[in-house]
């Protein structure tokens, strides 16, 4: 898929990063895994959106009393901004009564039965009706620390697995309920049905809407020295690590796909404001939550110089810094044509209009 400026997006996603369509989280994950309880989090979460919610079971909702505003039938509107509303009949006409709202979400999170298969509710908004106005941002698969090896033995197994293949993004949750080691063959398993998968620990469903989100969360831009480099900050309020690099020469896109695509599964997220030299004139925004990433949502630099900045976050010990630094130094570009269609498309564009950059 290619977005109007011809750069290339990955995994057929919708550039949902602008203001025509509203990004779609949905969360899965076999009953009892924590569902509920993540979604309780995202609504109490000081995360700045404004996201409409809906469940099948309203009743599981446990939301801070403090939290409510209103209550009208099965929807339950939140001091901030949020919406919490059930799944009556079809999830089309929900979503679109969120849609119809005075105040439509800025996000809106589904929260899948525990026994079905995620993937069946992030195709709906692939169905022409609804992509103009959604866009499926991420799937997220929650699962049971304790609990899931038992299952995996039992008669759900098949669709546990399922459920597990079709997340974008693992949320183990329930951490603190098992040893090192018991941890580790959990995550093992999850691994031996989807190599590379991201997992993301947790207690208590306690994951930022930040690492789950990978559209509509604009990068602040800073200016922190000129030459490449990376450096780690860790975040008190959760158990993850920052990491950012810089640079002011351009990249070549088909080095920073490889990049992002070999980046190691402790990495969740990462965000940024590219300088291609395939497109030099335009920024070109960077999204990555788990497997799913994209390139593209660009626009002109204008008075800003260009320049590359890249944020990740990953586990509290999963960043490897010189890594990490080769991996990113290596995506510069050479200005090698026979590396980059697209770059020799651009050079014969302007050669045929005799412009410049």
């Amino acid at each position: 898929m290619v977005n109007g400026m011809g750069i290339p997006t990955q995994n057929g996603d919708s550039d949902t990063s602008n203001n025509k369509t509203i990004p779609v989280i949905v969360i899965g994950g076999f009953l009892g895994a924590g569902k509920t309880t993540l979604l309780n989090y995202i609504l109490s979460e000081n995360h700045g959106m404004r996201a409409g919610v809906l469940v099948n079971d309203f009743g599981a909702i446990n939301i801070d009393a403090k939290l409510v505003v209103g209550v009208d039938g099965e929807t339950v509107s939140l001091a901030n901004g949020c919406v919490c509303c059930s799944i009556r009949d079809d999830l089309i006409p929900a979503c679109m009564a969120l849609v119809q709202r005075d105040d439509p979400p800025e996000l809106l999170i589904v929260e899948t039965s525990g026994v079905s298969e995620p993937m069946r509710v992030a195709n709906t908004f692939m169905l022409p009706e609804i992509e103009c106005v959604m866009a499926l941002d991420n799937v997220i698969t929650v699962v049971d620390a304790e609990q899931f090896p038992e299952l995996m033995r039992g008669e759900p197994a098949h669709l546990a697995r399922m459920q597990i293949r079709d997340a974008d993004m693992v949320v183990l949750n329930k951490v603190d309920l098992v040893d090192s080691k018991k941890l580790a063959a959990v995550k093992a398993q999850v691994h031996e049905a989807v190599p590379r998968l991201r997992i993301i620990e947790a207690t208590h469903g306690r994951v930022p809407l930040n690492l789950m989100l990978g559209s509509g969360i604009h990068m602040a831009r800073g200016r922190s020295g000129g030459a490449p480099g990376g450096h780690i900050v860790h975040l008190h309020e959760h158990p993850f690590a920052t990491w950012h690099w810089t640079s002011d020469q351009p990249l070549s896109l088909p080095k920073l796909r490889s990049g992002i695509e070999r980046l190691p599964d402790t990495i969740y997220r990462a965000k940024g404001l590219v300088y291609l030299e395939e497109l030099p004139s335009h920024q070109v925004v960077l999204q990555m939550v788990g497997k799913r990433y994209n390139i593209g949502d660009t626009e002109a630099w204008g008075a800003l110089p260009p320049r590359t900045e890249i944020v990740m976050i990953a586990s509290q010990n999963g960043i490897d810094n010189d890594k990490l630094q080769r991996v990113f130094d290596g995506c510069i570009g050479t200005g090698d044509e026979s590396q980059s269609p697209i770059l020799r498309l651009t050079r014969l564009l302007t050669a045929d209009t005799g412009g410049g950059h």
